[in-house]
């Protein structure tokens, strides 16, 4: 039986997380932009998390645009990969970090040696993995923390099973996890594994932002917010957060959320 600790709208901290619902996806993108540019111009020295796939593309857009206008200065924030396939590197057919460099690191002409990229090559990964975590730690820990939310409520690759506690390290990946990102790679196999910042470490950032959109993610938002927080839902325990964790969702996302 996975843990039930209360709802999301019922934390235990003080406030409860912001849910900011918006028009559209370019909405969504403007928003999260908006929440990371603010951090960054408050801690220009800060560590950052980012997530890859489609959804947070729009909000690579926009940062980059404001970079390359001048208007936000990355040029010493501290990024850290949220997660990548055992065993790859950035030149395999099948990378998460590929994806980034493609819709993000190259186009805002960020400096490569202030990003901290998954140690998924490591010929220890266990070891690497908290290496990686005390990394998060030695850098004055996460600023923002920019999330997604999976079709199964993954977050990262943090699969259900994942509790609040979890720290970066190696996990197994859902047959619907490793179906669903084959989509962004031509042919490509998925790895079975991944190495994926834990729930733990993402919980401890000054300020999370969870970015979803669509009418396909409707279910588990609405699963998310309203039901339990539970290692089943690994999304749902961003209400642990309290005031520090918004999600942000357009109104297709939140179509089915009691107003």
């Amino acid at each position: 039986m996975c843990p039930r600790v209360g709802n999301y709208g019922e934390s235990s901290m003080t406030e409860k997380p912001t849910i900011t619902v918006v028009a559209d996806y370019d909405a969504m993108s403007l928003a999260a932009a908006d929440r990371v540019a603010d951090v960054v111009s408050r801690y220009p020295e800060g560590a950052i998390t980012i997530p890859t796939g489609s959804t947070p593309v729009g909000m690579y857009t926009e940062l980059a645009r404001r970079i390359n206008a001048g208007e936000l200065d990355f040029s010493r924030v501290q990024i850290f990969c949220l997660d990548e396939y055992l065993g790859v590197t950035p030149e395999d057919p099948a990378a998460l970090t590929k994806l980034l460099l493609r819709d993000f690191l190259v186009p805002a002409n960020i400096n490569l040696d202030n990003v901290h990229f998954i140690p998924s090559t490591a010929a220890d990964p266990a070891k690497a993995a908290q290496e990686y975590d005390d990394a998060v730690k030695a850098a004055g820990g996460l600023k923002i923390a920019v999330i997604g939310l999976g079709p199964n409520g993954h977050v990262g690759f943090n699969e259900p099973g994942s509790g609040p506690e979890t720290r970066t390290r190696i996990v197994n990946l859902t047959r619907e996890s490793r179906d669903q990102n084959a989509h962004y790679y031509e042919g490509a196999t998925i790895p079975e594994q991944a190495m994926s910042m834990g729930i733990g470490t993402i919980l401890e950032s000054e300020k999370i932002v969870m970015i979803v959109n669509g009418t396909a993610k409707a279910e588990i938002v609405k699963e998310m917010v309203e039901g339990p927080m539970t290692n089943d839902l690994p999304g749902s325990w961003l209400g642990l957060a309290g005031s520090r964790a918004e999600l942000i969702v357009d109104t297709s996302a939140a179509a089915f959320l009691e107003s």
